[in-house]
């Protein structure tokens, strides 16, 4: 077994860390060899899937002796506040606050750091003060990743999460305007192709919408080109089924192979989220002394999708009317309800509603960030959709189709 499983706790909903992680070796790997060959990274992948507790789990190890900073920048919606989050946050990193290097580049009058206006040494550690209106926080940003030295091969590795949203946050607060958005996404290809930054500072985004798409809805594809795709994939059976084994054996509960096979069948969608929903379920039940089989197994899945798992599954239902808006709105919530309804739809029967709702430049646009952020999938059959989970098209179908 992977996994030290006496030790893993099921912590539903919030990225797993520490012992409460599952070693997914082949992703880590993946993003280790990626770094090594300077790729600057785009995690490409559905919401759930775990792709903040990969880099929590690259942030909490330190895997290769990089210096890992972690920013969400889901709440940001102009650049200047980007960039000054961004500087922040390394500055606050423990290698690089508690640094002798990075004071002793300070006292000598490294270049690049002098140009930073507010950098200074402050009691132990270093610190980045305000310095007024007209500063230029992606130059200061730019000139402290230019500045700073790392020992050896090690790396500052920058993860920043929910940078798609801080896209479409930026052109949303203009009014639709793309001119900014397309301007920040310019200033962040700048600062990864200087040519002092390139070689130690590695970027690795991520979020929960998809980053193509938001980027070509306002044209700005050609400002991303330079990053590498990586594509987070759901658990292969091996690992789900260790992975529901390590999440009940912690509470001395043990069910038969058959049993976790039926258990998987259902799921379907392997990602760590639905399997922790369904260990909850058989945690309860076997505290109650109820045995349990392949017969008692269907009853687990009516009691994730009821009321109290909520707050679980709503916000499926929320980003949809964030991302979406008027037609394109009623557009994708009447799609998702007749897939949810009718189990699969045909794309003819999909096309039929977008020219209902006067979206048929968009239809291909919506229902590919709907494959995307994990709603619904083609895999069986290129011209028919279907929900990639059950468990979500069961909440769907009881609490959004009305």
């Amino acid at each position: 077994m992977k996994h030290n499983c006496l030790f893993m706790k099921n912590t539903v909903g919030p990225p797993a860390r520490g012992d409460n992680f599952y070693q997914r070796h082949t992703e880590v790997d993946r993003i280790r060899n990626r770094i090594r060959d300077l790729n600057n990274i785009y995690i490409a992948a559905p919401r759930r899937i775990g792709k903040t507790s990969l880099l929590f789990h690259l942030l909490d190890k330190k895997v290769d002796d990089n210096v890992y900073v972690y920013v969400d920048t889901e709440a940001i919606d102009n650049e200047a506040d980007f960039f000054r989050k961004l500087a922040k946050e390394v500055l606050n990193a423990e290698e690089i606050k508690n640094s002798d290097r990075v004071k002793k580049l300070l006292e000598s009058g490294n270049k690049f750091l002098r140009k930073i206006k507010g950098l200074s040494i402050m009691g132990t550690g270093i610190d980045f003060q305000e310095s007024g209106l007209e500063t230029n926080h992606k130059e200061n940003f730019e000139n402290l990743l230019a500045g700073l030295e790392f020992h050896g091969d090690s790396k500052l590795v920058l993860m920043i999460d929910e940078f798609p949203q801080t896209i479409q946050n930026i052109a949303d607060v203009h009014g639709g305007d793309a001119r900014p958005a397309i301007r920040f996404l310019q200033a962040n290809r700048e600062i990864r192709l200087h040519p002092a930054i390139q070689s130690k500072v590695i970027f690795i985004y991520t979020g929960s919408i998809g980053l193509n798409h938001t980027v070509s809805l306002i044209g700005g594809s050609a400002f991303i080109n330079d990053l590498n795709a990586l594509e987070v994939q759901p658990l292969n059976r091996t690992d789900a089924s260790e992975l529901l084994v390590a999440l009940l054996n912690r509470r001395g509960v043990k069910i038969e192979g058959e049993v976790i096979a039926y258990i998987l069948n259902i799921i379907e969608w392997l990602i760590p989220f639905y399997i922790q929903l369904i260990a909850q379920e058989v945690l309860e039940v076997s505290i109650r002394g109820e045995q349990i089989t392949c017969h008692t197994v269907d009853a687990f899945f009516s009691r994730i999708v009821e009321s109290r798992n909520n707050h679980h599954f709503e916000d499926y239902h929320k980003r949809i009317r964030k991302h979406f808006k008027d037609d394109e709105q009623r557009f994708a919530l009447e799609l998702l309800n007749s897939i949810a309804e009718q189990d699969t739809l045909p794309r003819s029967v999909a096309f039929d509603l977008a020219m209902k709702y006067n979206v048929e430049e968009k239809c291909r646009y919506i229902i590919d960030s709907l494959m995307h952020d994990g709603y619904i999938n083609n895999n069986g059959a290129p011209n028919i959709y279907r929900f990639n989970s059950p468990i979500l098209r069961m909440w769907w179908r009881r609490f959004i189709c009305q």
